[in-house]
């Protein structure tokens, strides 16, 4: 079995990374509970840190981050280029939140800084007409989210497979072997509540105190973390 490469974009202060891992930690542990066979090994491209081929690997999934897929930093002009050979090559690719963004922004889309401001807390994903394989549209999921920007452009040939009231471009596919989350199926609740704590300034407090009392609602996290091993599945096998 092919082990999934994670191509990890952040680095998590030393104070929340204690208690709650860096986020391929996260990813490692959400995603074995789907599958305990699975094996998973770590790059850190925001350190510009890549396996010297993908063919040993099941695909490549792009973590969170807190920097913007619209940044000219070194690692992320290099990143995008690295999404776009993976594209050419049809690499069995996820990403979630900056993940999903920088697809996008390196595939031809576009990103912005949501006028709307944070998105935070659980939030409701509506499927859409073009997600047929993933329920039936008009269906809902609830998925975590941590985010200020968001994709406003999508890449050619991609279909949108679900919207949120604050974030219209939510989860996004292209062929069989491409998938994009906005929210965060990796996250637990003890981590978005200690990620809103730190930013809560930033977030305001009516949003901070929305998104802080809607962590009691239910989370879909199993199923759209399956979708994500769906992806991978043919290589995993």
């Amino acid at each position: 079995m092919k082990p999934i490469a994670i191509f990890n974009t952040d680095t998590i202060p030393t104070e929340l990374a204690r208690e709650h891992g860096q986020y391929p930690d996260m990813f490692i542990k959400s995603l074995s509970a789907v599958n305990s066979a699975l094996r998973f090994e770590r790059f850190d491209v925001n350190k510009q840190q890549y396996p010297q081929s993908l063919n040993e690997y099941a695909g490549v999934l792009i973590t969170g981050s807190q920097s913007a897929a619209y940044d000219s930093d070194e690692w992320i002009e290099l990143l995008k280029q690295r999404i776009k050979a993976m594209e050419n090559d049809r690499v069995p690719l996820v990403g979630i939140c900056f993940g999903h963004q920088i697809i996008h922004q390196a595939l031809g889309g576009s990103v912005v800084n949501a006028p709307g401001g944070w998105c935070v807390g659980v939030h409701r994903n509506q499927l859409t007409e073009s997600a047929v394989r993933y329920g039936t549209p008009g269906d809902s999921f609830t998925l975590l989210s941590s985010h200020q920007d968001q994709v406003v452009s999508v890449a050619p040939g991609t279909n949108v497979l679900a919207a949120t009231d604050y974030c219209p471009i939510a989860m996004t596919s292209i062929g069989d072997h491409l998938l994009t989350l906005q929210g965060h199926p990796e996250f637990t609740r003890d981590y978005a509540k200690a990620l809103m704590d730190k930013r809560r300034a930033a977030i305001g407090e009516p949003v901070y105190q929305r998104g802080v009392n809607s962590l009691v609602e239910p989370l879909d996290d199993g199923q759209a973390l399956q979708w994500m091993l769906n992806v991978f599945s043919h290589a995993c096998a």
